[in-house]
């Protein structure tokens, strides 16, 4: 299986506003993205989003640029940022039968997945900045032995998009 985990982009902070909506820049980042995956020739079997509005709003952003219809993003409670990693693991199996799955969520549980799928050793620290894209091979979710692909921060993903 192939995991794509996307951080949302930028929004305002959640003690300015409540569940706010992406910034500007941030659905600029998420336009961006949706062009330079489609350039990358990525395609996805799934795409679930934590029920946190600026995720549900990058991976509409995400899948309407990339030509789904927007009701195929599923809000998936398990990748809100305060789920504990176990928790999300559990729910995640769900989705072993598809090969290819874009995970939008947030901080720090994106960090905390990506850290488990891809060492059973000491916690491996990633930048997952605002608009990152880090994709991962992993065979099964219930082993820590994933490959890392990639990793693109949003300025890569604009270079891509501008061709």
């Amino acid at each position: 299986m192939n995991l794509y985990l996307m951080q949302h982009g930028p929004c305002l902070p959640q003690e300015v506003k409540a569940n706010q909506p992406l910034t500007p820049v941030g659905q600029d980042q998420m336009i961006s993205a949706a062009r330079a995956m489609r350039i990358m020739g990525l395609w996805f079997d799934a795409l679930l989003a934590s029920p946190f509005h600026p995720a549900m709003q990058a991976a509409s952003i995400i899948a309407e640029g990339m030509g789904y219809a927007p009701s195929s993003v599923t809000s998936f409670a398990a990748l809100r940022g305060d789920t504990p990693l176990k928790h999300c693991l559990e729910h995640l199996r769900e989705c072993e039968r598809h090969q290819s799955v874009l995970l939008c969520g947030e901080m720090p549980l994106l960090g905390a997945l990506a850290s488990h799928l891809l060492t059973s050793g000491p916690k491996l620290s990633l930048a997952l900045e605002g608009g990152s894209l880090l994709a991962i091979s992993q065979p099964r979710l219930d082993g820590r032995n994933g490959t890392l692909r990639w990793l693109l921060q949003p300025g890569q993903m604009q270079m891509i998009a501008a061709g």
